[in-house]
């Protein structure tokens, strides 16, 4: 992926949202990149989770596929995987409400402009949780309808995002 990296948008929640949603992917880029840092939900043992967006919309239709490698500190390694989803989690293990329990990650998004192709993701993550475990999740992930994909919407299930910083760029061609 040569070229430098621009900045189109960054959001920080300071106080408890039920989703954050960040839009700007266009067709200035042909590959986009998401960063979110200290995520952190209001209730204990809950997933984080995305749907793309259309609109500035999300899209909620079962035709998220995703793989993933899921790598922890305390336990063997796992493979995660799923089809016909109308999400896609960030990791497969779960946020809480502690301090220390935060979620981190950078996505890769493909295709999001075009109309005639899938909209794919990569997806590279470290979490820790209230014992203070490491856990991480590498993979990726494709939305089998062919749409414009102009954001992504970020929620925990059954719970509010209480902090994060999400950062949308656009790696230059």
């Amino acid at each position: 992926m040569a070229g430098s990296t621009i900045k189109i948008a960054e959001t920080t929640v300071s106080s408890a949202v039920s989703s954050l949603t960040i839009t700007g992917m266009d067709s200035t880029y042909d590959v986009y990149k998401i960063i979110y840092k200290n995520m952190q939900g209001s209730v204990n043992d809950k997933y984080p989770q995305f749907r793309l967006t259309e609109s500035g919309t999300a899209n909620t239709t079962s035709n998220y596929d995703y793989a993933a490698k899921k790598l922890k500190t305390y336990s063997s390694f796992q493979n995660v995987s799923q089809t016909n989803q109308n999400l896609a989690r960030l990791t497969d293990e779960k946020l809480g409400d502690q301090a220390q329990e935060t979620g981190n990650g950078i996505l890769y998004i493909f295709n999001a402009s075009n109309s005639s192709e899938y909209t794919f993701w990569t997806m590279e993550n470290v979490n820790r949780d209230g014992g203070g475990n490491l856990m991480s999740m590498t993979g990726g992930g494709v939305l089998t309808v062919t749409s414009v994909v102009d954001g992504i919407s970020f929620f925990i299930d059954a719970s509010n995002i209480v902090s994060g910083t999400f950062t949308l760029y656009g790696l230059k061609k």
